[in-house]
């Protein structure tokens, strides 16, 4: 048993030392600072997309947030996505321009309608 021990033991210790090594972070290399523009110029910017209208969308206030709610809330404002809310649910907070929000209540009617 001492024999399969020892290597195991040695493992281990070796390990915790290369962990505990010094690093060379007291003197870090600073990032270069101009850089060539990369081959065939700066790139071209994205298309932006048109914004949803969340005044449009509003015909599906009142109304159960449903397939055929969503897909009337989408064609008005001409979003690209709709997402429902439910009460309580998390939800991430970056902004899309072009997706439509349907918040709903306990009962799952669609109170507000926003973008992002």
């Amino acid at each position: 048993m001492q024999r399969t021990l020892l290597p195991a033991i040695l493992a281990g210790t070796a390990i915790i030392v290369a962990g505990c090594a010094a690093s060379n972070r007291a003197n870090p290399v600073p990032p270069p600072q101009n850089l060539p523009m990369p081959v065939g110029g700066p790139s071209m910017p994205a298309p932006e997309l048109e914004a949803c209208n969340a005044n449009a969308a509003r015909v599906v206030l009142g109304r159960i947030a449903n397939v055929e709610a969503t897909e009337a809330a989408k064609a008005a404002p001409g979003a690209e996505d709709v997402r429902v809310l439910y009460p309580n649910q998390p939800i991430t907070q970056e902004f899309v321009a072009t997706r439509l929000n349907l918040e709903t209540d306990g009962e799952n009617r669609i109170v507000r309608v926003r973008c992002g």
